[in-house]
């Protein structure tokens, strides 16, 4: 390779070409972004956009799309440039954009898009060989040179800033300025000395060899055009892929998360096969493709910079479409599932994110939890459905015992076989539903009418009625919850007469089935506390015998009536006695502390993904259920609508085996494509996945792949993350950092016995201030803490402590983010995963070992490899022990 001192024409040949090049894509994009808004404003809107105006709004939609496209060509012509030779010897040039290509007036300039396959060349390194399609022949071409550009249109000139180039004979080289290499020319012949030293000197810096890691300056999600030719190899991989990302901090996990959708989001670079999948047949199709997928983070503000760098991508990221697992689930729980209580069901469980109901042991092993669980929920469904069919074949009426033979030797005693057993019900579903209707109609009238005669001695009865309910809404009537699923009353009013009446109604029920079963009603429980309270207000003795007995013929009935949505939505109610059952055997639950009706989040996803998997089995495997008109059809269809072609996961290991499961279910069958990313010694959840065992319980067919260079760190820190890992007994990831790169940095600062929030504040503040003089501008720097009542309390401090000097400092509480870039910002370290900044301040250090001391490695791992080239750590008394072996590694300040 030539140094910097050789001939530096081939450099200039290539950045003459590349920024002529730029202004030709450029102004072609303009060109044609100025004629499309023409023919858009120049389109009528259809006569029919009232009555249908989806056709309509598709196409704004790809107006739209395509204008988008054509602005940022116009603002970033080319992220890169590749020369290749064929094996005839022959050399081509091709630049490679972010967004879609458009033709240029100049056909020697031959422009694809990154996300084609011959975007493939820009990830791959010069001698490398590649496979491409040219006029439908397939040809094989060597890399001869590349160069990879930040592009910047100012002072009416193109340039691009830190350009990285080499070619066979050069490089590789980074070059601060293209416009400035063109510029150098010759020395005028009267030049002092002087001016001819410092233009050398200039002319040093702006080609330098080696790769040059540019300074963070704002919070933001690093952008990264082009991915390695590892990365580039994961993003292309087929749609239906199934795939866990494994990586180091700075690996380039997300961004390669974030290329793999924009390019399967475009459906120009599916094969056959994907657009069929989809169905991109139709516009419909296409349309629907576009916003048919879902990505989740595990924190609000990873959630925020995720969505900026989406919108880099040119890809929308509503929040439907990215979106915490927190807020994700809850609406699933609330809205769709009904598990939580709201407004339009009956259901009693209230999240509560403290509630301590679980044992440590739940949250270690979530899977033993779960599969616990889920046979024991199932196995009392098939037992319960057994036993009705059972009672109905022994009853005294000759067309109940008839219906139920029939019904026992369809269930069988298979459980594995319960799409078929549900779809071998569905022929004598009418006949049942006829039979419980006359019969329900007959207790119904009989209730209403010991109503109506209560009605007419007081016509305040059911106002009163309602107030006595309305005033036991905090309890709930666990004994009762499967009798609660026979009840057909969906949506019962809340409020007014109406909800007296179905009270009524309800207890009445309860106080029969109770006298028919030889039973008496809980005096506690809240049916208890209103029959105690109507007294005989209800019905005689053998009118209850009576009623009850026809009422344990329809619930036995029911059972069949629609047996897919107590299979599915009566999940919630199975688990409520299954806690009740294991925690009276000391297992899985706290013995007490909580009240029934408090539930934990982790709670809610093992009821979430019993549903959801029971659901998925049936959407699988008995689509009769699906696509025909029957009473299950609602039920799967809840679900269907749920699906997504595409799911993505951010950091999955801060997500637990179950959370995990929920969202793999969320995978349209057809394509099931589940993508995620994750580091196992950055898990700072208790819960969090912890192994690729665990993951392939999962997904049992999940393939893993590692990617193994690091960007972020300088080499310093690069090696004390090492360590780190190591200090804590897990095995450092094989990680390396990228070749010819430029990054020594310097090492790591300490300061220790800072008991004193303005002890500290004054040493960071300090720090700050070498940090800026370094760098010459203020650099995005971070301070973590340990916890939310720290946030304010530091910014405050160190706010007083750099006012002086014009640097502001905002607390961001709660991962918060606000104010301005060139700002210092104090965050609780758990909401700081995924980000990265040029500096970093832990806070405390032997604190958070002391009040968190299982997680205590993996938070300092994470807060440790936010920082890019300056780390700080303070601690209030000493380093903790298992930190000791590092002190080496310290000094106490950068001067």
């Amino acid at each position: 390779m030539a140094s910097l001192k050789d001939d530096q024409k081939p450099l200039e040949d290539v950045a003459r070409e590349s920024l002529g090049t730029f202004a030709a894509i450029a102004d072609a994009a303009r060109n044609h972004l100025a004629s499309a808004t023409k023919a858009s404003l120049s389109v009528p809107i259809a006569d029919n956009t009232w009555t249908s105006p989806e056709p309509d709004r598709n196409r704004r939609r790809i107006d739209q799309e395509n204008a988008d496209g054509y602005r940022l060509l116009s603002l970033e012509p080319a992220i890169a440039r590749v020369a290749v030779v064929d094996e005839e010897g022959s050399k081509t040039t091709y630049y490679i954009c972010r967004a879609a290509p458009v033709s240029v007036a100049d056909k020697r300039i031959k422009l694809a898009s990154y996300r084609s396959p011959v975007g493939r060349l820009a990830a791959l390194p010069v001698g490398a060989d590649h496979t491409l399609r040219r006029d439908g022949h397939t040809i094989s071409v060597e890399v001869l040179e590349y160069a990879r550009f930040q592009p910047k249109f100012a002072d009416g000139e193109w340039d691009a800033r830190n350009s990285i180039v080499e070619g066979d004979a050069y490089g590789p080289l980074t070059i601060e300025s293209l416009r400035r290499l063109l510029e150098r020319g010759e020395p005028d012949i009267d030049a002092t000395l002087l001016d001819n030293l410092l233009g050398e000197e200039s002319e040093a810096a702006n080609v330098r060899e080696g790769l040059r890691r540019s300074v963070i300056t704002k919070m933001d999600l690093r952008d990264q055009p082009i991915l390695d030719q590892y990365q580039d190899d994961i993003f292309r991989l087929p749609l239906n892929s199934r795939l866990l990302i494994l990586g180091a901090p700075g690996t380039g996990k997300t961004t390669t998360l974030i290329r793999r959708l924009g390019q399967k989001l475009d459906i120009a670079f599916l094969d056959e096969d994907e657009q069929r999948a989809i169905g991109a047949g139709s516009r419909d199709g296409q349309t629907n493709h576009a916003r048919d997928w879902v990505m989740f983070t595990p924190t609000e503000l990873l959630k925020l910079y995720v969505k900026e760098a989406f919108n880099r991508e040119g890809i929308p990221a509503p929040d439907d479409r990215i979106s915490t697992w927190a807020d994700f689930r809850d609406d699933l729980a609330r809205n769709e599932f009904s598990i939580l209580r709201s407004a339009s069901n009956s259901s009693s469980y209230v999240l509560k994110e403290a509630a301590r109901t679980l044992k440590a042991e739940s949250e270690n092993d979530a899977i033993g939890w779960f599969s616990d669980f889920d046979q024991w929920q199932k196995a009392a469904y098939w037992d319960e459905m057994r036993a009705s069919a059972r009672s109905l074949s022994e009853h005294a009426a000759p067309d109940v015992a008839r219906v139920g033979a029939r019904l026992l030797a369809t269930i069988g005693t298979d459980e594995a076989e319960a799409p078929h057993i549900f779809l071998s019900l569905l022929p004598i579903a009418d006949e049942i539903r006829a039979m419980v209707e006359t019969r329900k109609d007959a207790t119904d009238a009989k209730i209403r009418g010991a109503l109506n005669l209560q009605v007419n001695k007081d016509r305040r009865f059911l106002d009163d009625f309602g107030s006595f309910v309305e005033g036991l809404s905090d309890l709930i009537d666990e004994a009762d919850d499967q009798d609660s699923e026979d009840e057909d009353d969906a949506g019962p009013p809340r409020v007014g007469r109406a909800a007296a009446l179905n009270h009524y109604m309800r207890v009445v029920r309860s106080q029969a089935r109770a006298r028919a079963r030889k039973r008496t009603v809980a005096k506690a429980s809240r049916t208890g506390r209103i029959i105690e309270w109507l007294g005989d207000r209800t019905l005689p003795d053998p009118d209850l015998q009576a009623i009850g007995e026809s009422l344990l013929i329809q619930s036995a009935l029911r059972w069949f009536v629609n047996p897919v949505r107590r299979y599915v939505d009566g999940v919630p109610q199975r688990y409520r006695r299954f806690r009740r059952a294991r925690q009276a055997e000391a297992l899985w639950y706290r013995p007490e502390g909580f009240s029934p009706t408090d539930i934990h989040p982790l709670e809610v996803d093992i009821i979430l993904l019993a549903m959801m998997r029971g659901t998925d089995d049936l959407v699988r495997r008995a689509r009769r259920l699906v696509d025909t008109e029957n009473p299950a059809r609602s039920i799967l269809e809840r679900l269907n609508h749920l699906y997504r072609t595409q799911v993505l996961v951010d950091e999955a290991t801060d997500f637990s085996p179950i959370q995990l499961s929920c969202m793999a279910t969320l995978a349209r069958p057809g394509t099931r494509s589940f993508f995620a990313c994750g580091d196992f010694n950055q898990r700072v959840t208790s819960w969090g996945t912890r192994s690729v065992e665990q993951m392939r319980w999962v997904i049992p067919d999940i393939e893993t792949r590692s990617i193994s260079v690091a960007y972020r760190q300088s080499r310093r820190l690069h090696e004390l993350a090492r360590q780190l890992v190591r200090l804590a007994g897990n095995g450092a990831a094989e990680v390396v950092l990228p070749d010819y790169a430029e990054n020594e940095g310097v090492p790591p600062v300490l300061a220790l016995n800072m008991n004193d929030t303005s002890k500290t504040a004054a040493w960071l503040a300090q720090r700050v201030l070498e940090i800026e003089n370094f760098v010459g501008e203020l650099p995005s720097i971070a301070v973590l803490v340990n916890s939310e009542a720290d946030v304010r309390a530091v910014a405050d401090a160190l706010g007083d402590a750099l006012v002086a000097h014009n640097i502001r400092v905002i607390p961001c509480p709660d991962g918060q983010v606000r104010g301005r870039e060139n700002a210092v910002r104090v965050f609780n370290v758990q909401h700081i995963k995924g980000l990265e900044f040029e500096a970093v301040f832990f806070v405390g250090v032997d604190t958070l070992a002391e009040n968190q001391p299982d997680l205590f490695d993996k938070y300092l791992y994470v807060g440790a490899t936010r920082a890019a080239t300056y780390l700080g750590m303070t601690c209030e008394h000493s380093l903790p022990a298992r930190m000791v072996t590092l002190r080496e590694q310290f000094e106490e300040a950068w001067r």
